[in-house]
C-alpha cells in the first residue's frame, strides 16, 4: 500500500489513463459519449471551464456521482 503523497500519485496514475486536451477535443468531434466532471471548485470553474463540463467539487464527487452521472458504463473524464 502506498504510504506517502508521491507513491500514491504513481498507484493512480499506473491504473487512471489520462489523456491531452487534443484527445479530448478529437473525443468530443467525434461525438464519442462520455461525461465531463470539472472537480474544481466553484470559483475556478467560473474562471473558465470546458463547456460541455458539469461541475462537481472533489469533496462532494462520492456524495454526488450517482446523482450526476448515473450510468455506471458511462465514461467520465475529470478535469
Amino acid at each position: 500500500m502506498a504510504t506517502t503523497l508521491e507513491a500514491m500519485v504513481e498507484a493512480a496514475k499506473a491504473v487512471v489513463p489520462a489523456i491531452t486536451a487534443d484527445q479530448v477535443q478529437a473525443k468530443l468531434q467525434a461525438g464519442e459519449p462520455f461525461a465531463i466532471l470539472d472537480v474544481r471548485e466553484q470559483d475556478e470553474y467560473d474562471q473558465g471551464h470546458i463547456a460541455q463540463a458539469r461541475l462537481l467539487p472533489r469533496g462532494l464527487l462520492e456524495f454526488r456521482i450517482n446523482d450526476v452521472v448515473p450510468d455506471t458504463s458511462t465514461n467520465i473524464l475529470l478535469h
